[in-house]
C-alpha cells in the first residue's frame, strides 16, 4: 500500500450501528486485502454474526475484544445521567481507553460521521486518542441524496429559526472529514465544516468493487419472492420525518397490492419501525392482501433487488443498488417534497400520480423504454459514486486507504 508507511495492525475502526456495516466495513475489507491487518471495535451494538463481519475477519481484520471495555459498556451509567456518565467515562478513558490505544500502538482511528466526541462507547476511544495526538478520520455513515437543505424536520426547524442549517463546525476537529460527492461537500460547507478539511472520495458502499463482493456475500438465500409469472415489485420505505406523506405512501402500497399480477415486497428503513417502518395498524390494513411480503433485516437489499422486476424508491440511496444491477426504478415524486440527485437525472421514472406508478410497474414495455443508457449511468456514477469529475480514475476504496495511510501518525 503506497510506500508502506502504514504499519500492520495500527489502524482502528469503530463500528457503532447497522449503517456502519454498510459504509465502513468495505474500507476495512480493502485494508485487509492489502494486508494492513486493520483492527475494529464495536462501540455500540455488536454484530458478530453479520455476514460482512465474518467476511472481513476471514480476510485478516482483527476484532479487538477487551473484557474491560465490554464490562463497562454493560454497566455504564445511562445517558439520562449526563454528568455522572461524563465523569465515569473520564475515569474509564484514563484507565482503559488510553491504555488500549497505547498497547495496540494505534496510529489512526476511523469513525462514523458525527460529532468529534462520538456516540455510544466511541467517546471512550476518541477522546483519549485525540489527547494522544492520534489522527481521527470521519468517514460516511450514510449517503446524503438531497439537494434541498430543508429535507427533514431538524434542518427545516433550524432554517426557519435561524435561516441556516444546523451548524457542525465542531467537526473541524477531525483530521479529515470524508464525503462521497461534491453535492454532500456543498451541504457540509453550508453546515460550517471547513472545506479544506473535507475529502471527496466516493461511496465505499456503492462502488463497483465492493458492490460485486457484497452481492455475492448476501445473495446466498433461497428466492424470497414466489415467481409465479407475476411482476416482482420491491418497495423501499423512507424515513418518515424526511418530508414524506405517510398517508399517501400507505395508500400507494394498498393500490399496488390490489393488482392481481404482482408480488409486492416491502423493505423498511434500516433505523426501524418508528423512523421508517410501518406501524402495526398499517400492517394490519395491508395484511389482507396476499401479494404483500415484508422483508426483515435478515434479507439484505442487494439480494432483494436482484430478484425484483422493478424497484420503487423515493429518497433512499438504495436507488444506487438498483441502478448498479440495472433494475428499472420508479420514483413517486408525490410521496415527498424533497428534491434528490436522482430527480431529472434520466436514470429513474418519475411518477407524479398513483396511476403513473401502476402503469410503470405493470407495463414491461414502458419499463424497458425508460431504462437509462450506459453512458448516462456511468457519468452519474462518476460524479456521485466515484467522487470525481474528469480527474484520472482511482478506485474508490483505494482512495480511502491512501487517505488513512497519509494521515496516520508515524
Amino acid at each position: 500500500m503506497g510506500d508502506q508507511r502504514l504499519k500492520k495492525g495500527r489502524v482502528l475502526f469503530l463500528i457503532r450501528v447497522y449503517n456502519d456495516l454498510d459504509h465502513i466495513v468495505p474500507i476495512i475489507w480493502k485494508m485487509s486485502a492489502l494486508d494492513a491487518q486493520p483492527k475494529f471495535l464495536f462501540v455500540g451494538e455488536r454484530f458478530e454474526d453479520d455476514y460482512r463481519i465474518n467476511f472481513i475477519k476471514k480476510c485478516g481484520a482483527v476484532e479487538l475484544n477487551s473484557p474491560r471495555f465490554a464490562f463497562y459498556a454493560k454497566f455504564r451509567p445511562k445517558s439520562g445521567f449526563r454528568r455522572l456518565t461524563r465523569l465515569s467515562d473520564l475515569f474509564f478513558e484514563l484507565l482503559v481507553g488510553r491504555r488500549l490505544i497505547q498497547e495496540k500502538q494505534i496510529s489512526c482511528v476511523v469513525t462514523e460521521w458525527g460529532g468529534p466526541e462520538g456516540k455510544g462507547m466511541a467517546p471512550c476511544i476518541l477522546r483519549p486518542a485525540r489527547a494522544l495526538g492520534i489522527p481521527i478520520i470521519s468517514v460516511p455513515h450514510g449517503y446524503h441524496t438531497w439537494v434541498n437543505n430543508d429535507f427533514n424536520d431538524i434542518t427545516s426547524s433550524s432554517i426557519n429559526a435561524t435561516g441556516d442549517l444546523p451548524q457542525m463546525a465542531d467537526r473541524n476537529r477531525f483530521s479529515a472529514y470524508v464525503v462521497q460527492s461534491n453535492n454532500i461537500k456543498r451541504y457540509c460547507v453550508e453546515s460550517g465544516i471547513d472545506q479544506s478539511n473535507i475529502q471527496v472520495l466516493g461511496s465505499a458502499r456503492f462502488c463497483q468493487e465492493w458492490s460485486e463482493i457484497n452481492l455475492q456475500l448476501c445473495g446466498k438465500h433461497k428466492n424470497f419472492v414466489n415467481y409465479d409469472n407475476k411482476i416482482s415489485i420491491l418497495f423501499f420505505l423512507g424515513h418518515w420525518s424526511y418530508n414524506v406523506d405517510r398517508k399517501r405512501c400507505v395508500n400507494l402500497l394498498e393500490t399496488i397490492a390490489q393488482k392481481e399480477n404482482v408480488n409486492l415486497v416491502i423493505k423498511g428503513h434500516t433505523r426501524g419501525r418508528v423512523t421508517g417502518g410501518l406501524s402495526e395498524d398499517e400492517e394490519k390494513r395491508l395484511d389482507k392482501y396476499p401479494s404483500i411480503k415484508y422483508a426483515d433485516e435478515r434479507l439484505h437489499s442487494p439480494f432483494l433487488v436482484k430478484q425484483a422486476d422493478v424497484v420503487i424508491v423515493f429518497g433512499s440511496s438504495i436507488c444506487f443498488e438498483a441502478l448498479q444491477q440495472r433494475v428499472p426504478v420508479c420514483k413517486p415524486n408525490f410521496l415527498s417534497r424533497n428534491i434528490t440527485i436522482f430527480d431529472n437525472s434520466g436514470l429513474v421514472f418519475e411518477a407524479n400520480t398513483e396511476e403513473e406508478v401502476i402503469r410503470f410497474v405493470t407495463l414491461e414495455e414502458l419499463r424497458r423504454s425508460t431504462m437509462p443508457t450506459e453512458e448516462v449511468v456511468e457519468n452519474f456514477f462518476k460524479e456521485h459514486i466515484e467522487g470525481r469529475d474528469d480527474s484520472p480514475n482511482t478506485e474508490v476504496l483505494l482512495k480511502y486507504t491512501n487517505l488513512i495511510e497519509s494521515t496516520s501518525k508515524t
